[in-house]
């Protein structure tokens, strides 16, 4: 039996692209309380699995520093929801405080 064909394709780790989504997801994840947001978090996990880009760390960065005062038109559309849910998440969380 010849030996197998190695691929000339090289393997990116999909994660490491995206880093600074992944802080966003991992700060929601800590902010989650209940099945709506662990929905939220699934369909989430999937864009960012499926997107080919990640978003600026400054706009991330201003998002989790100030997230009430941040303008969600700067993301990319596809993203705007789970910026508006994660605004909504850290309301909450004042609130009960």
């Amino acid at each position: 039996m010849p030996p197998k064909a190695k691929s000339t394709t090289k393997k990116v780790n999909k994660s490491a692209k995206k880093t600074n989504l992944m802080k966003l997801y991992n700060h929601m994840n800590k902010l989650s309380i209940d099945a709506v947001d662990n929905e939220v978090l699934k369909r989430f996990k999937m864009l960012i699995d499926a997107c080919e880009e990640d978003v600026p760390k400054n706009d991330i960065d201003q998002l989790m520093g100030d997230p009430k005062g941040t303008d969600t038109s700067i993301f990319p559309e596809g993203l705007q929801p789970y910026i508006k849910h994660y605004v909504f998440m850290t309301k909450r969380n004042l609130k009960k405080q």
